[in-house]
């Protein structure tokens, strides 16, 4: 009987009606078609004709479209796409948020951002925590590896594996043997007190970002196991201490541990390069306390003792070995420790042998580590004031075939300190490489130098010492323009202003001697004094630029050495006695502040201080209670600062060696040898600035 009514169209107040209805809702908005007739009690009369049910969308939004809102209609707010109305009719779907309904919606989204940051962070947390799990039970497989290792357990553990036992069941059952229980008691305090140490130390790196970079495919060292404490010290090392002291090749050896061959590196000298790099570490927070020295000093001293135990003693050790024997020299002289550090560089200057015998490795990085080796051999035998061990031949050439720095070349510096600085400072050419040829060629003319005062050569004649001192000036003189200016605007790199400091400093050993020497006529005396302090009043100008462009707390021990003595001359030698009450400061501050991470300047202030108090000049109070003057160092700590109990240069040994008659042939050799009738008195200007104005422009 339904059939025979006509169906109404759709209104406010049928719509339900009409929806529930068994036949006419299961239409899908097609035409419906009746015949003729009444309709029901309250129903219209309207004629036959089709009619349409609206479509509703599944969803609605709270913000429509400006189309749906114009025909208020109910919009679904599809984005970025259109919304589904807009979409069938062809509509351009705009949205215009009402601006309460706007503040609501980013209320709550940001509300919904604030739980998803806690999210990621509990997410964060269990991620460290699941990580902190892993490497303890890393070590604890290490600690039962080593187990069975020495003690034969292996065939009852493979049988129980064989069985399907877990290897959880495995562990507790070696828990339970003597031997484990033994192993773990034996166990020092100090090496438990090293691993709280690299946990606070890595703790506070761990939230820097990691480079994209790798740090390797394998593990070095068994000290830290924070990819970015390591990739920290590696930067500290080749940013401050590589391009000073290069003894292998960067390139070479960064190649090796990333692929974790061991062709250029091995784990002894990582170890040893992490030591040294200890040294240069300071704290990411800012403020310095007594458990972060010691904290630092802990680390070094684990890294230290890690490379020690990795070398074996032998003839035809691997180059890495010798390298990371210089490494350790460096290190050990750092912490104040010369006469165990001397025994590394010997080891490593008798074992170099020729490149021939070492094929397999680059001629890089051969001639790179056998001119480092050999440099860093003649400095500190040019500091201590003794022969070199095993010397190089003098008709050696340097860098034979070695590919010095240009445009192209990898060897990049920036000024590192914190991590970080690796991606915010950018990169300057280096000319690492370039300086390390010159360095070499450098100290070719210092190890003659010594052989002049110290061989057996005869007397000491004017002839030998002119003849260095010709050198030292044609070494200046055909610098490379890369490192040759050292001025304010060229900005020099600290490895460049460190060779140029070193070589005022090789001046100065060698003049030293004849002004002490009292055998020379007033004016010729007179000629050297001034060569010496104005070769010192240089190499302190030197000094103070780069502490300026730099600090100094990341000089290296060499560079502290040379300190003490371009002080000692100017103190020494100057006509001008106000000056020296400035020097004193200048060399205390910044021998002050390289004491933050060598304990090496430590004994070396105390001596530099008790010269000057000697010679009558008094520090100002406060410098004297900044430099440490309380602090007092015994015989034992003085002689491993410089295996010797004073620092300075022995004239008065070496005056027994000097030809009385020096001074009656001084003239006449120098017009012979030198290309202007005597050394000429430079202004105090030639050279950057005055050091007075220096000194005291803090």
């Amino acid at each position: 009987m339904a059939d025979s009514y006509r169906v109404l169209a759709p209104s406010t107040q049928s719509t339900d009606r009409s929806s529930s209805s068994g036949k006419a809702s299961a239409a899908n908005d097609t035409p419906i078609t009746s015949s003729g007739g009444n309709s029901g009690a309250g129903g219209s009369n309207s004629g036959d004709g089709v009619q349409r049910r609206r479509r509703h969308p599944s969803h609605v939004t709270v913000m429509a479209c400006n189309e749906c809102r114009k025909a208020r209609a109910k919009c679904d707010g599809q984005r970025p796409a259109f919304c589904s109305r807009c979409n069938s009719r062809n509509l351009r779907c705009l949205y215009e948020p009402h601006t309460k309904t706007h503040k609501d919606d980013l209320l709550r989204e940001i509300e919904y951002m604030r739980q998803e940051h806690a999210g990621l962070q509990d997410e964060h947390f269990e991620l460290k925590e699941t990580t902190k799990d892993l490497e303890q039970q890393q070590h604890n497989q290490s600690v039962i590896l080593d187990i069975l290792t020495h003690n034969g357990h292996v065939e009852e553990v493979i049988r129980r594996l064989r069985e399907g036992e877990s290897q959880e069941s495995i562990a507790q059952w070696l828990q339970g043997r003597p031997e484990l229980r033994q192993f773990i008691a034996s166990i020092s305090e100090s090496d438990r007190h090293l691993i709280a140490v690299v946990s606070r130390v890595e703790s506070l790196f761990e939230v820097f970002e990691p480079s994209s970079n790798p740090i390797g495919l394998r593990r070095w060292t068994r000290v830290s196991q924070s990819d970015a404490l390591i990739r920290h010290l590696f930067e500290l090392y080749f940013t401050w201490a590589h391009p000073i002291h290069m003894l292998f090749s960067e390139v070479d050896f960064l190649q090796s541990y990333r692929h974790g061959d061991e062709r250029y590196c091995s784990s002894a000298l990582v170890n040893a390069i992490c030591g040294l790099a200890c040294h240069l570490l300071d704290s990411p927070v800012p403020g310095v306390t007594s458990r972060d020295v010691q904290d630092r000093m802990n680390l070094r001293n684990g890294f230290m003792d890690e490379a020690r135990n990795l070398l074996s003693p032998g003839p035809g050790l691997p180059m890495t070995s010798l390298q990371a024997f210089a490494v350790m020299f460096i290190a050990d002289l750092s912490a104040g420790k010369a006469r165990s550090a001397a025994g590394y560089l010997r080891c490593a200057a008798d074992h170099l042998v020729p490149p021939s015998e070492l094929g397999h490795s680059s001629e890089d990085n051969v001639q790179l580590s056998q001119w480092g080796i050999h440099t860093l051999n003649t400095a500190w035998s040019g500091i201590t004031y003794q022969k070199p061990f095993n010397p190089v031949s003098p008709r050696t050439e340097v860098f034979i075939n070695v590919a010095l720095d240009q445009d192209s070349a990898p060897e990049q510096w920036r000024y590192y300190r914190q991590p970080g600085d690796d991606t915010n400072i950018p990169k300057r050419q280096s000319f690492a490489i370039l300086t390390a040829c010159q360095q070499a060629k450098l100290y070719r003319i210092v190890h003659d130098t010594i052989n002049v005062y110290c061989g057996a050569r005869g007397r000491v004649t004017a002839a030998a010492v002119i003849g260095c001192f010709k050198r030292f000036h044609d070494w200046n003189a055909n610098l490379p323009e890369e490192i040759a200016r050292t001025d304010e605007e060229s900005q020099p790199l600290p490895h460049v202003l460190a060779l140029h400091i070193q070589y005022n400093v090789a001046i100065i050993q060698l003049l030293a001697p004849l002004a002490a020497s009292g055998y020379f006529h007033e004016e010729d005396d007179r000629h050297i004094r001034n060569t010496l302090t104005n070769h010192a009043r240089t190499g302190l100008n030197l000094v103070a630029h780069g502490n300026r462009l730099y600090s100094s707390r990341y000089g290296m021990p060499i560079t502290a050495f040379c300190i003490l003595h371009l002080g000692d001359a100017l103190m020494k030698y100057s006509s001008d006695e106000s000056l020296a009450q400035n020097v004193l400061t200048f060399c205390l501050d910044i021998l002050q502040q390289n004491r933050a991470g060598f304990p090496l300047c430590g004994p070396l202030l105390q001596m530099f201080l008790q010269n000057a108090k000697q010679r009558g000049i008094e520090p100002d109070q406060d410098v004297d209670a900044r430099a440490g003057s309380h602090d007092r160092y015994g015989v034992d700590q003085i002689l491993d600062a410089c295996t010797r109990l004073e620092y300075s240069q022995p004239v008065d040994q070496i005056k027994r060696y000097i030809d009385r008659n020096i001074g009656e042939d001084w003239t006449e050799e120098w017009n012979k040898q030198m290309d202007q009738p005597r050394p000429r008195r430079q202004s105090t200007t030639d050279r950057s600035m005055q050091i007075t104005s220096l000194l005291n422009k803090e």
